[in-house]
């Protein structure tokens, strides 16, 4: 966050500002337009539009993807509910809704996820999905049926 003439600027183009001071020296300050949003119960860092890595950690530690659980397991299970209501185990998401003791409209968020492509759901498997995509923001938004417009909305969401 830039404060410049009493106005706070949330967003913008990365710049900085050199300062002089009275040693002759100069104070540099940076602005860099990250934010911070929730993803579950974590928060992450989000770049301007087009960076794919806003923040770049010279180390020799390797950072590995990290896979959201709770969109992992609301996945699994309506998939597996979708599998389901495919074989007739069930007739609908009321039968699914009584036996699991859960509210009709739940079971229909969580099939709605049984719908995203593929490799959408290759990648929460793996860890690599935007970190901004989490499973608020899945049964939030509304998805087209076509793959390839999941993906583009995907990506928008990054």
């Amino acid at each position: 966050m830039n404060q410049s003439r009493n106005k706070i600027l949330l967003t913008g183009q990365p710049h900085e500002r050199r300062h002089p001071l009275e040693n002759g020296k100069v104070k540099i300050t940076t602005f860099v337009p990250l934010q911070f949003k929730k993803r579950g119960i974590r928060k992450v860092v989000v770049g301007p539009a087009g960076v794919d890595a806003p923040v770049v950690v010279n180390s020799s530690m390797v950072i590995t993807p990290s896979n959201d659980l709770p969109l992992l397991k609301a996945l699994g299970r309506g998939c597996y509910w979708q599998h389901q209501l495919d074989t007739g185990a069930v007739t609908d998401a009321a039968d699914i809704a009584k036996r699991e003791s859960i509210h009709r409209t739940t079971v229909n968020d969580l099939l709605r996820l049984a719908l995203l492509a593929p490799d959408i759901v290759q990648a929460a498997l793996e860890g690599t999905l935007p970190r901004t995509v989490s499973l608020e923001r899945l049964l939030r938004g509304t998805f087209p049926l076509d793959w390839g417009l999941q993906r583009a909305v995907i990506a928008g969401m990054g």
